[in-house]
């Protein structure tokens, strides 16, 4: 193999592995690490599902919040703080899943924990398994994307942006899963040729 292209063999891996990583770790930091007002229907169910608020608001910490509908409120004495994942936890509930809270905090690590492991590469093979999975996941909890042939050709349609950008990164978290995380990686250092179940430099 030539040298130019043995470094582009080395180096797609890791690009995949930033991309991945910047798609996926700030919402995992968001969801585990931030917390959110909610309030109305939404404060109700997560009452209802069993979900627990304990903590308190000090003088000066601002908090993101939310609505029935996802719109900005004002933060009020009626509030409801809780992780922010307990966003998808709604999701979740909406969708009629058992132990949705559960789910959410699942999602919250592979978003946070495999972000942050496959930009390193380290056990990449996995963390690239449960990323392709949860994109998967969220075409179906977004309902399907429709377009139709005309869509495709258009500029400035959403669906399309959306489809195709959960399609690129199933495709780059397969790819990982599939080749492993490539020469420049922690997998490459443990596990040499991919043994150990890793995914080293030559998959």
């Amino acid at each position: 193999m030539k040298k130019a292209q043995q470094l582009a063999a080395n180096i797609v891996p890791v690009l995949a592995r930033i991309l991945l990583c910047l798609a996926f770790l700030p919402a995992g930091w968001h969801h585990v690490m931030d917390y959110t007002e909610f309030h109305g229907t939404d404060a109700e169910r997560l009452r209802e599902i069993g979900v627990g608020s304990n903590l308190t608001r000090t003088k000066n910490e601002t908090l993101v919040t939310m609505g029935s509908h996802g719109e900005t409120i004002e933060p009020s004495g009626d509030a409801f703080p809780a992780r922010s994942l307990h966003e998808l936890t709604l999701i979740f509930d909406a969708r009629g899943m058992p132990r949705p809270q559960i789910a959410a905090w699942i999602v919250g690590v592979i978003e946070l924990v495999g972000g942050g492991l496959i930009l390193v590469g380290l056990l990449s093979r996995v963390w690239g398994v449960g990323i392709a999975f949860w994109a998967i996941a969220l075409f179906g909890l977004s309902g399907g994307i429709r377009l139709n042939w005309g869509d495709l050709w258009a500029t400035g349609v959403p669906d399309r942006a959306s489809l195709f950008g959960l399609i690129t990164i199933s495709t780059l978290a397969l790819f990982i899963a599939c080749t492993g995380a490539g020469a420049y990686s922690f997998d490459a250092l443990i596990f040499k040729k991919g043994g150990g179940g890793g995914g080293g430099g030559k998959g």
